[in-house]
């Protein structure tokens, strides 16, 4: 685990009010024609950097997320610690506000918007749907570089 549950916490105490530590239920928002996905950002007990655009975040019930950011965020992969920023503790996919705020191997502070939210069963699933969308990306590159 490249992020133990101690250096978050002390991390959630060195950011800005307004960060919480991630490990939340999800719950379903029924107004909206899409599911949206939420955390509750104060469940939070463990995160895991798949990627520079993944994390899988994991609640206290073993309820498993994977967070993919909006953009690519330099050095999320090798973060030393991560933590989730939102104007409430609710952290929701397609919401404008929720953000990932870590530190990158030079202790730099960075933050990168959240885009989706989806429940996984487990860090293996989450792990595969990253290998997947990746594989895909490269796919899509290769061909529009054969074009």
């Amino acid at each position: 685990m490249k992020t133990h549950t101690r250096t978050i916490v002390a991390v959630a105490a060195l950011l800005v009010s307004g960060l919480a530590l991630a490990d939340g239920a999800a719950d379903k928002d029924t107004q909206d024609p899409v599911e949206r996905v939420c955390i509750d950002s104060r469940l939070v007990r463990d995160f895991d950097a798949l990627s520079d655009r993944h994390i899988v975040v994991q609640e206290r019930r073993d309820n498993y997320y994977l967070l993919t950011t909006k953009n690519r965020c330099i050095g999320l992969r090798h973060a030393l610690t991560i933590g989730l920023k939102d104007t409430t503790s609710r952290i929701c996919s397609n919401r404008v506000g929720g953000e990932i705020i870590y530190r990158d191997f030079e202790r730099l502070q960075r933050g990168c918007w959240i885009d989706t939210i989806v429940p996984v069963e487990n860090k293996d699933e989450a792990r595969a749907i990253v290998d997947e969308q990746e594989q895909h990306d490269r796919q899509e590159k290769q061909d529009g570089n054969d074009g």
